[in-house]
């Protein structure tokens, strides 16, 4: 049985030492619980993640409740819980309290900055393995290279790029019937 204090430091690791809120806090969640742990599969993470994703909400929220239940029940639920929120809440009572100030002097914007790139990163990291299972066909492969450009141009509002490729991925996966396709 996992410990409800393995349960704390693990989720409360990610929150203390990721910048940028939930989707880049996904990555650290991989590999603190697939990689490194072992308490989770990948198909239990995309899971998870799914359903967390598909709740109102904070969604890094709702996959530690998910994740924690999942390993320990109701104790566990409230134990990740608390571990992913109060590093948040106590870095933001700090910042808030001593930062605000320097939050303009060119040094901090500069570090600001930095971070912005390293949650692209770490947002690529942890999306390209999720995502290599679900582009099974060129179809599919070629409709998220599409909506890829598409959202990427600017003053183009991304879910345009979503409606109009999951649209045209279903018209190509009907056959000529009108029945889908296998």
């Amino acid at each position: 049985m996992i410990k409800l204090t393995a349960i704390f430091v693990a989720f409360f690791r990610v929150g203390a030492f990721t910048l940028g809120g939930g989707l880049a806090m996904l990555s650290l969640l991989r590999h603190e619980l697939i990689v490194k742990r072992g308490w989770l599969s990948e198909e239990e993470f995309t899971q998870e993640l799914a359903v967390a994703t598909s709740l109102p909400g904070a969604m890094v929220i709702n996959f530690s409740l998910f994740c924690g239940f999942k390993l320990r029940g109701k104790l566990g639920a409230l134990t990740a819980f608390f571990g992913t929120t109060l590093p948040s809440f106590l870095i933001i009572l700090i910042a808030a309290a001593y930062l605000f100030p320097y939050f303009k002097h060119p040094s901090a914007a500069a570090f600001l900055r930095g971070a912005a790139a390293v949650v692209a990163g770490l947002l690529a990291y942890t999306s390209l393995p999720m995502c290599k299972p679900m582009i099974s066909r060129a179809t599919y492969l070629v409709a998220a290279i599409i909506a890829a450009v598409i959202a990427l141009i600017p003053n183009v509002n991304p879910i345009f790029a979503l409606i109009l490729v999951s649209a045209v991925v279903y018209l190509l996966s009907m056959d000529k019937k009108g029945k889908k396709a296998s």
